[in-house]
């Protein structure tokens, strides 16, 4: 496929992840939803640590030989990347986010003049927009900063096994049961593969049981999974490598983005609320060089009267082996020591922003268009950095 072909691509791909979803605004009121309030037992939050976080996006028009030059075209143009103003684990202060637009290489010195916060997005998210100053040279760049306490979670195991079913789920995680791009809940295949795992009596065991089984059973249904599973070209890192649940859980390899979708597509299909998310951590490179601030995805699903309980299909996929028992307790399931180094960015894969398009693979960014815009020919990075390493609160 060429650029261009692959662009219009990510064109309608983008356009379909961002339906616009309905919530109530991000503001004081927000904090009694279910997915800004703080744990319920047996479910609590302990040992908040505060992080200062920087996404970087730069697109720039290579030459393409001496004397022939190939330009960005861009105009009334707005960026979007979706925060996470307040999670069951996580709190983002609105007053340290800031903006920064470099065009040709020459900072703009309006930046702050040019954002705004869109809030009452999908599940309280909110998102920051950047409008761009217009462009006809070969490089554009940006980024966001902002500051977030992060909390660890603990789940007494015993207690949640004994939760029931409920007779409704709250309307706040009703949309956490619906199909989206990627997460292909409901799909004919899924319905098979859950009625396999629970032989068809999903319900002779309680949620925690139930949610145990399911992602047990997705991960072992992988017989390859890229442990990294970013998108690097020409040495720079681009977004995430996402051939999506249904895909990859069929083929029995993918990335672990692939595996967090898997697991949420399987849980909603078995009726469980779920949810991916796509967050922002410190890891060690592949190839064994210093940590650096990456892409990353993880998991919760709602467990009726607890709240939203985190789960690391990764950091689970060693003790497959093992067999993880269901009655035992699993590290990063419930009970997870480092998810206060975790920063959540989007429930899902990109910010739910109406009309908004994307590169055809996930960035974390997406962008609106009232003018025009080229990037056939662009090329893209996204860098993130953390710049203040989680000082206890």
């Amino acid at each position: 496929m060429s650029k261009r072909g692959a662009y219009r691509v990510g064109m309608l791909i983008g356009a379909a992840i961002a339906a616009l979803l309905i919530a109530p605004p991000v503001s004081a009121p927000a904090f009694a939803t279910i997915s800004g309030r703080p744990p319920e037992p047996p479910l609590k939050r302990v040992d908040a640590r505060i992080w200062e976080a920087r996404f970087d996006a730069s697109l720039w028009a290579p030459s393409l030989r001496k004397g022939d030059t190939v330009t960005l075209q861009l105009s009334n143009i707005m960026v979007w990347l979706p925060v996470v103003m307040q999670s069951t684990w996580s709190q983002v202060d609105p007053t340290s986010i800031k903006t920064e637009i470099w065009v040709q290489g020459a900072k703009n010195k309006s930046a702050a003049e040019r954002t705004s916060m869109r809030q009452g997005l999908a599940q309280g998210m909110a998102a920051v927009g950047i409008s761009i100053p217009d462009v006809q040279g070969q490089s554009l760049r940006w980024n966001v900063t902002w500051t977030e306490q992060c909390w660890a979670s603990i789940i007494d195991e015993a207690a949640a096994a004994r939760i029931t079913w409920p007779a409704e789920w709250p309307a706040e995680v009703q949309e956490s049961l619906k199909p989206q791009p990627g997460i292909e809940s409901g799909n004919e295949d899924f319905k098979k593969f859950v009625d396999k795992v629970t032989g068809g009596n999903l319900r002779s065991v309680t949620p925690w049981i139930a949610a145990k089984q399911l992602v047990r059973a997705t991960m072992q249904a992988y017989t390859a999974v890229d442990s990294d599973g970013m998108r690097i070209e020409n040495g720079f890192p681009r977004g995430l490598i996402l051939n999506g649940a249904w895909a990859s859980m069929k083929a029995g390899t993918g990335t672990t983005h692939d595996v967090a979708a898997a697991c949420v597509a399987v849980l909603r299909t078995a009726g469980i609320p779920a949810r991916v998310v796509l967050g922002m951590t410190e890891l060690q490179s592949s190839s064994g060089g210093a940590s650096r601030a990456r892409l990353v995805t993880w998991c919760e699903f709602f467990l009726p009267g607890a709240g939203w309980v985190p789960f690391s299909p990764n950091d689970l996929r060693g003790g497959i082996r093992g067999g993880l028992a269901v009655d035992r307790p699993w590290p990063t399931f419930g009970t997870w020591d480092e998810l206060n180094q975790f920063l959540p960015i989007c429930y899902g894969f990109a910010a739910p922003i109406p009309g908004a398009s994307s590169m055809p693979y996930p960035a974390g960014y997406v962008w609106t268009a009232h003018g025009t815009i080229d990037l056939s020919t662009a090329s893209d990075t996204v860098t993130l950095q953390i710049l203040g390493r989680g000082r206890p609160k």
